[in-house]
């Protein structure tokens, strides 16, 4: 999956500290996001907010400061907004990962989506959660769910970034594996070997034999590799001949 980064605006809301606005702007680059909107930021433009942002500069310089989140977020089709509590009045919630799954796809459809994040000490109110379609919530410690503005930003990035990229293991094979008939001819010839230099024995009661098979069926060793023990195995039986 792709991801249309220029249609995912981040929205922070009447942040205080400026060292977070710097810090989310790093969180988003580092995962591929760049639209940064801020409602009243309460110190904005800062030197801290662009010390904490690393090389992500750029994106506080392309931030736009609103005066509402009714304009932050006007062009956008979907709006989440991030909640940590529970509410008097329900809410359609999502946690994070799924999310962001839901995001991207409606990204990759020329939808606009709004992320809102509250202020640092006390989030949303209820009236400005109530301007999203749909609440995240990120899974935490039941004890002790407290994450700062960074940390939820980051986390929500990168399930996002995640979502977007093709993260399934990368077949790291060279050659082909080996199939189950050389598979067998290769466990076989390791146990002829074992037996031949008194290693095992083929009645051995700890029932060896079946953990060596065992063994190789889950390693699946390549053809190469499997070249290499039965040459090595065949060394070996020359050698005590």
């Amino acid at each position: 999956m792709s991801l249309q980064s220029n249609l995912i605006n981040i929205v922070l809301v009447e942040t205080s500290h400026p060292g977070n606005i710097g810090s989310v702007a790093r969180a988003m680059k580092t995962m591929g996001l760049s639209r940064l909107s801020l409602v009243n930021p309460r110190n904005f433009p800062s030197g801290e907010a662009n010390a904490l942002s690393g090389n992500a500069t750029d994106v506080l310089e392309n931030a736009t400061v609103f005066s509402s989140i009714e304009e932050a977020i006007k062009d956008s089709t979907y709006v989440y907004a991030t909640s940590s509590r529970n509410r008097t009045i329900q809410w359609p919630t999502l946690n994070s990962e799924t999310a962001a799954a839901t995001i991207c796809d409606q990204s990759n459809n020329e939808k606009g989506v709004s992320i809102l994040f509250g202020r640092e000490d006390r989030g949303l109110t209820n009236e400005e959660l109530q301007l999203a379609n749909t609440h995240i919530e990120i899974p935490a410690n039941p004890e002790y769910p407290v994450l700062n503005l960074a940390m939820s930003a980051q986390i929500l990035c990168y399930e996002i970034f995640k979502a977007s990229n093709n993260t399934e293991a990368r077949d790291w094979h060279d050659y082909p594996e080996v199939d189950s008939a050389n598979l067998q001819m290769l466990i076989d010839h390791f146990i002829e070997t074992a037996v031949n230099i008194d290693v095992i024995h083929p009645d051995n009661p700890k029932k060896i034999i079946s953990r060596i098979k065992r063994m190789f069926s889950r390693l699946h060793p390549d053809e190469m590799e499997a070249s290499f023990l039965r040459g090595f195995l065949a060394a070996i039986n020359k050698k005590i001949k």
